[in-house]
């Protein structure tokens, strides 16, 4: 089954990780390191764009860009791509404690790494701007900051639940698709007081 399946053997050589992930598939930790390092880089790139084209560049950048890494992965991992969504899975059972330490690892390693390949990238004139998730009211009106990012990653993980969680939804295939929407309505909704975090 997809539990035995290993890394190619070329990936296999470079370390030697499978004592310490246990029965978890080395190739569901690269897949979410992966995801969020690229993610992290792409969306971090529309962030630095919307700076002069606006906030929709942000919103549907991160939001398509999302769908798109959610498609990539969810057949590998799941797809998380997310700390709020692996320790929502977590909480309800979805998710058991090793792999779930060993996702939120990859997924911050994966932030980092993204985030130090964008700035490598960019011309250093658009390395003014710290690369910070912050808005018009993150540091006069923080209780606003929390209920808006609280309310906005409640929808996104709402939505992950509602489309890929539940068998009975409608979204099926178009899962992706509808969490990646909805990270859009949460740029729109919150983008520009708060950086649009969602996590």
């Amino acid at each position: 089954g997809s539990a035995t399946r290993q890394l190619p053997p070329e990936l296999e050589t470079m370390v030697d990780v499978a004592s310490y992930l246990g029965n978890i598939p080395q190739y569901c930790v690269v897949a979410e390191f992966m995801g969020v390092m690229l993610f992290s880089f792409v969306g971090g790139g529309c962030g630095v764009n919307a700076s002069t084209t606006g906030l929709a560049t942000a919103a549907l950048g991160n939001g398509l860009s999302l769908a798109v890494l959610i498609y990539a992965t969810a057949g590998v991992s799941g797809g998380h791509l997310n700390p709020a969504v692996s320790t929502a899975f977590r909480v309800t059972g979805r998710l058991g404690n090793q792999r779930y330490l060993w996702y939120i690892a990859a997924q911050f390693l994966g932030g980092i790494v993204g985030s130090f390949a964008l700035k490598l990238a960019l011309p250093p004139a658009l390395l003014a701007t710290p690369f910070t998730t912050s808005g018009s009211l993150t540091a006069a009106h923080p209780v606003q900051v929390f209920l808006l990012e609280f309310i906005c990653t409640f929808l996104l993980v709402l939505t992950v639940f509602a489309t890929a969680v539940d068998k009975a939804g409608a979204a099926k295939n178009a899962a992706p698709l509808a969490i990646g929407l909805s990270v859009v309505a949460g740029g729109f909704t919150e983008g520009a007081y708060t950086g649009g975090s969602m996590n």
